[in-house]
């Protein structure tokens, strides 16, 4: 079937999957496909890529939008001025408030604008101006208030953000004019908008001016993810989670501090799937807090202040239903809990923050049934031979592992010889000083023995494949291993 035979919808989903280069191709196919991957291209327009190229064309194709725009900006600034094949403004979904303005900023420089903070401004709510005039599409919207040069976020009334459904703010600053503006902006979204699903905060502390327009926020939008990061560990309020009990799916708190902070709250959270606490404390009061059973599928314990209590945080917030799990403070104790609680996960990642309890560990995990991806981190260095060894020894049921830390080649070798799992996945990660060209050769023979290797690929900063090595992976792709490049190895288990 071709591409022309399916309904545009279709089209545009299989058109999202394609990178930005082969999307462009995709303009000069034909009428049919050029119409279908224009909304795509300009989605999401504002990307982080400063050039005085790309920044003239894509705010010189914007403005021409404009009717009368010659009165509106200073005559001084150049344009091609040949009418546009599409409304582009129309497809816009996600804007990044800071690149649209460092676009314009690029954009009228090349043009040796004076008063260049003025223009900016100018033109950057032109932009919106038509942006929200010919669009309803508009859903993603994120602004860094912390930015120097910072331009205003302009006014909008109940047309505007309307059907706004992703919201990310970034506040760091305590400059009085940009406070007000953000304040005015929040005042706005909580009054006229209606359907924001994701809100992402990144904030100095709850103390500050916003704390009203935040809650008011996490109470009236039918929110499905909360994100907030605080710039330094602090106590926080209950948030108001208890308004979101039917919505809320995706939950991620980092560097809180839960002292005074009603953990039972999330427990009532119905529809909760995805918890986070990433370097939280305050953790000593949990214990006994929870009657009602939370059902995640994804849990995430990260670098927090709980080493003595993780087992319990477990059995708090743990149970069958859980599929992916993710522990830093790595405990016989915690895998003991781990194995009794959630007997179902298929994703473990682990931590080990010593080599105190890697041989007692490793034997333990691997028996670990329904465990189908093994992510192993190290925070420290230390000779890691025989923690592989020990991998080696008892991994049976993986079928992908990422080894987050040095692998040494004669723990390799013990690996590759003596591993009885037929991974399918897998990925190593290596010093910038040691060659690859070895551990490609015994991965060759690893996939001799076991024909169950799909995908491989070698953690290592500025790695670049030398004349001898790019013969091996010839031969590794012959039997069906694809070399994952550096770029794709943090997306190949997730």
């Amino acid at each position: 079937m071709s591409l022309s035979t399916l309904p545009t919808e279709c089209s545009s989903s299989i058109l999202y999957f394609l990178d930005k280069a082969s999307l462009y191709k995709c303009l000069f196919v034909n009428r049919h496909y050029c119409r279908v991957t224009i909304p795509v291209i300009w989605k999401d327009p504002f990307i982080k890529k400063f050039s005085t190229t790309i920044s003239f064309s894509l705010i010189n194709t914007l403005l021409l939008e404009e009717e009368d725009i010659f009165s509106l900006i200073p005559c001084t600034t150049r344009l091609y001025t040949n009418r546009t094949l599409f409304e582009y403004g129309k497809f816009i979904q996600k804007v990044n408030h800071n690149h649209l303005a460092k676009h314009v900023k690029t954009f009228l420089e090349s043009n040796n604008m004076r008063n260049i903070d003025y223009a900016v401004q100018k033109v950057v709510d032109i932009i919106y101006h038509m942006i929200i005039r010919k669009s309803s599409t508009l859903q993603e919207f994120e602004v860094d208030v912390a930015q120097e040069n910072f331009p205003k976020i302009p006014s909008f009334t109940n047309y505007g953000f309307k059907y706004l459904r992703s919201l990310t703010i970034v506040d760091l600053v305590t400059d009085d004019e940009k406070l007000q503006n953000i304040a005015e902006f929040l005042n706005m979204v909580s009054k006229y908008c209606n359907y924001i699903v994701n809100l992402e905060l990144c904030i100095n502390s709850f103390d500050n001016v916003f704390l009203k327009q935040y809650l008011d926020i996490i109470k009236l939008q039918p929110l499905k993810k909360i994100t907030i990061y605080l710039e330094c560990i602090e106590k926080v309020p209950n948030l108001g989670l208890e308004f979101r009990k039917e919505t809320l799916k995706v939950l991620v708190l980092d560097n809180v501090d839960f002292q005074h902070f009603d953990l039972s709250l999330i427990s009532k959270l119905k529809c909760l799937e995805h918890l986070e606490f990433l370097y939280c404390e305050g953790f000593d009061h949990c214990k006994d807090l929870f009657k009602d059973k939370l059902y995640l599928k994804e849990f995430k314990l990260w670098r927090c202040d709980s080493e003595n209590l993780v087992e319990v945080i477990i059995n708090c917030f743990c149970s069958e239903s859980l599929l992916k799990l993710s522990l830093s403070d790595v405990t016989p104790r915690a895998v003991k809990a781990v194995k009794e609680t959630c007997p179902n996960i298929s994703f473990l990642c682990i931590q080990f923050q010593s080599t105190k309890f890697t041989d007692s560990i490793i034997p333990f995990i691997c028996k670990f049934s329904s465990v189908r991806v093994l992510n192993i981190e190290i925070n420290f260095r230390f000779d890691t031979s025989s923690l592989v060894r020990k991998l080696a020894d008892y991994l049976i049921f993986v079928e992908c592992l990422y080894l987050d830390f040095n692998v040494d080649l004669p723990g390799f070798i013990y690996f590759i010889n003596n591993c009885k799992a037929n991974l399918k996945k897998w990925i190593i990660t290596l010093d910038n000083s040691t060659s690859s060209k070895d551990y490609l050769l015994y991965v060759n023979k690893f996939q001799k023995a076991h024909n169950s290797l799909k995908a491989f690929g070698i953690k290592k900063f500025g790695y670049n494949l030398m004349n001898e090595e790019i013969e091996i992976v010839d031969i590794l792709k012959s039997q069906g291993i694809d070399l994952v490049a550096p770029g794709e190895l943090d997306y190949l288990f997730h």
